[in-house]
């Protein structure tokens, strides 16, 4: 059977990052009609800082800032980001990987229930399986996204 390209994959860089942050924070003050001095007083920053993120400048962005932005304004922050983030992760990027990720998934939590329950150790056991599971579900899910 032959599988189609998904096309290229985003490419991961600090420019990548910076541009995206950025174009985003933007994109959100024009549509919101903010002033940076709105967008500072939630990311806990000046206005001048604020403006500064618009403009690509995270010199000074903390994981405060970061995830305040993201509580505010939920998808229309972090979407962008998550899709770069994780459309440019390496390793194989098709249906037939993600199936087996999630098939592993089933496996290891039936062996985990053959005693009738899935104690915290089995779950801890087997966190990467699962956690490659949800990464699996997670591009399917994906799909249902508008395009960016």
């Amino acid at each position: 059977m032959n599988r189609t390209s998904t096309g290229g994959r985003p490419i991961f860089s600090a420019s990548s990052v910076r541009d995206t942050i950025a174009e985003t924070l933007a994109a959100i003050k024009e549509e919101d009609g903010l002033t940076y001095a709105d967008m500072g007083r939630v990311m806990g920053k000046s206005g001048d800082r604020a403006e500064a993120y618009c403009n690509g400048d995270f010199s000074d962005m903390s994981g405060f800032s970061l995830l305040a932005a993201w509580r505010e304004w939920n998808g229309r922050f972090i979407g962008p980001i998550r899709t770069l983030v994780e459309g440019s992760r390496p390793g194989v990027h098709c249906d037939y990987a993600g199936q087996s990720a999630i098939l592993k998934a089933a496996l290891a939590i039936s062996v985990a229930l053959e005693d009738g329950v899935v104690d915290q150790e089995e779950v801890r056991a087997n966190r990467s399986t699962l956690e490659n599971a949800r990464d699996a579900i997670d591009a399917q899910l994906a799909k249902l996204r508008p395009a960016a």
